[in-house]
Formats: structure tokens, C-alpha cells, sequence
């Protein structure tokens, strides 16, 4: 008996340890901790969770609708879905009716110092509060009804697409291409789908984990198929993109590390061969010099230090730039 409760025991601690490994994303808009991403029916079974109830559907399956407590009070939750996607588009909360003055703006303010702590600090537009973020909005506003009552509303609106292909070349929002000049270890031009995917042919048979990351995908060269993997840390940062030729028998492994807003700071590549030698590596260290409304940067003054087995490292400068064009909301 003790033998089994041991190896209970055993099987709880890993069962434990594997839950808490999962990665949270940190990187998209959330309605009470849920990610408003991806999936209709994973953020559904995430609601339910929360002791929402499902109470109907509109007839064109856009909107869901669910009861439950938002922050302690009871509300009304309108899920939108894209319907060509069957993905979360956005969180509409309704709260009411309220018949007095008094108590409307005294959960007015309840709402707005909840929604304070987690999302930091609003600004007030006409008869609406704003909390904006890298990753969306929360508005905050009111709707009379025609009996007299006012309705209170929160309406959680995401920005960043559900595809986090473009966080791998550091950039922020929903990006649709990106054109470099002087471009070193990258293409001279990337675009990206709506949903986020790179529209790039070359890397086929790509798997994405439940957040939309990039976790490995397979490039097509000369000698066979290079197997490339992609490593993140807490924050979801790319921090090692591994390419694999077994067929040419040599690995390029890039490393990544960031500045304090999340850019790339610094890339260094390293290649290895068959004896796991380092026969080639390339630092490049970035300093930006401007960024657009984005945050994006558009100018940069990279540093390259390069080295070749059984010859000196080298070393130049380069002066980049580049234009970036957004999806529309």
C-alpha cells in the first residue's frame, strides 16, 4: 500500500511540475486571465472554467453569450468570433441595469480600480475611460436603455494577431510586411498574413504550440532538409532558434538577448560542424537610432563581428533602415 501511494505521489509531483512549465502568454490582451486569442472553443472551455454559463448564440454564430461574476459582480459576456477563423475577436462586458446615479458610478470606479491594478493606468476620452497597451484596449463606457435605466459596459478589444511569427524578428503590433535595407541574417522583405503567419515558403511543416509560437518547422536546401527549433523564456521572447542539415552534418545555433523594451539588443550565431566544433560565428550587436508609433524600430546602427575557423575575427559597421506596413483594424 505504501508502494502505491509512493508512486501516486511521484506521478502527482510530475503531473504538478509539467502544469507549471506550461507557458502563459503574456504577449496578447486577456479577459479575467483567459488570452483573448486563437480558438473560439478553447476560450470557451477557459470561460467555463471560471463558472461562466453559455445562455445562447447569435444566428449567424458571431456573438456567444455567457452569464457570471466579473470581479464578484454578476454580468453579461458577449464573445465576437471571426467567422472565416472561428477565432476569439473580441470580449464585450455588460453590466446593469442600474436604476440610480449613485450606484452606477460607484461600480463605475469598483470596475476601474480592478481593471487599474492589472492593466495600469486610463485615460479618460469624452464619457469613456481607455486602458491601452502594446497588446489592446479596454474601454469603459455606459448605454441608456429606453426605460430610464443606464447599462455599464467593458469592452476588451486585442491588437496583436493570434500568430506570434513576427516576434521572432522582434517586432510589435500587427505587422503586414517589413522591408529592409542593408539586411544582414534576414530577408530583405517579410510579410505576414493578417492572422500573423510569415508568408515565408521557405520553412514548411511548421508546428505552433496553443499560443500561436512558432516551435519548429523544416527548410527545404542543397543537401536534404534542415530541421529548425525554436526555444522562448518566461516573457516569450525568442532566445534560441536551432537549424539542424544532418545530411550536410553542421548546425547553426542563434542567440538572442534583449534590451529593456524587448528589442533585440544583440544576435550571435555560432555553427557547428560534425564533431560539434565551432568552425564560424557572427555577433551582431544592435543600436537603434528611431522607431515609428509602433515602437518598431526604423533606423539602426549595427555593429558586426565576424569569425571563420583558422582566421581573425573582423569586424564592421552598418547602417540600417526600414519600412513597415500595418495591417488595418
Amino acid at each position: 500500500m505504501m508502494k502505491k501511494m509512493s508512486a501516486l505521489l511521484v506521478v502527482l509531483t510530475i503531473t504538478g511540475c509539467l502544469y507549471a512549465q506550461q507557458r502563459v502568454d503574456n504577449r496578447c490582451l486577456d479577459f479575467m486571465g483567459i488570452p483573448i486569442e486563437g480558438p473560439v472553443d478553447s476560450f470557451v472551455v477557459a470561460l467555463k472554467a471560471e463558472q461562466f454559463t453559455e445562455w445562447g448564440t447569435s444566428s449567424d454564430m458571431e456573438d456567444l453569450y455567457f452569464r457570471g461574476n466579473y470581479y464578484g459582480i454578476r454580468a453579461k459576456v458577449m464573445v465576437n468570433v471571426q467567422l472565416s477563423t472561428r477565432f476569439v475577436q473580441s470580449v464585450y462586458v455588460t453590466v446593469g441595469p442600474y436604476r440610480t446615479e449613485n450606484m452606477l458610478m460607484r461600480n463605475r470606479t469598483y470596475f476601474l480600480n480592478k481593471l487599474e491594478k492589472e492593466y495600469g493606468k486610463y485615460i479618460t476620452r469624452g464619457d469613456a475611460e481607455y486602458f491601452f497597451s502594446t497588446y489592446g484596449s479596454i474601454k469603459v463606457s455606459d448605454t441608456q436603455n429606453a426605460n430610464g435605466t443606464t447599462d455599464l459596459n467593458i469592452f476588451y478589444m486585442p491588437s496583436t494577431p493570434y500568430y506570434k511569427d513576427a516576434l521572432i524578428f522582434g517586432l510589435k503590433g500587427n505587422v503586414q510586411e517589413v522591408a529592409t535595407e542593408n539586411p544582414v541574417m534576414e530577408n530583405p522583405l517579410e510579410r505576414f498574413a493578417k492572422n500573423g503567419k510569415m508568408e515565408n515558403p521557405d520553412i514548411i511543416e511548421r508546428k505552433y504550440d496553443s499560443h500561436g509560437y512558432l516551435t519548429q518547422g523544416k527548410m527545404l536546401e542543397r543537401q536534404g532538409m534542415s530541421v529548425i527549433d525554436y526555444e522562448y523564456d518566461k516573457h516569450n521572447r525568442l532566445i534560441r532558434r536551432v537549424l539542424t542539415n544532418q545530411a550536410a552534418r553542421i548546425t547553426y545555433v542563434n542567440e538572442y538577448v534583449y534590451n529593456d523594451d524587448d528589442e533585440i539588443l544583440n544576435l550571435s550565431q555560432k555553427v557547428f560542424d560534425e564533431n560539434n566544433e565551432c568552425v564560424m560565428s557572427v555577433n551582431l550587436r544592435n543600436q537603434y537610432e528611431a522607431h515609428d508609433d509602433e515602437g518598431n524600430w526604423t533606423r539602426n546602427a549595427l555593429n558586426i563581428v565576424y569569425w571563420e575557423k583558422g582566421a581573425q575575427s573582423q569586424s564592421t559597421n552598418v547602417i540600417q533602415t526600414r519600412k513597415i506596413r500595418y495591417w488595418e483594424e
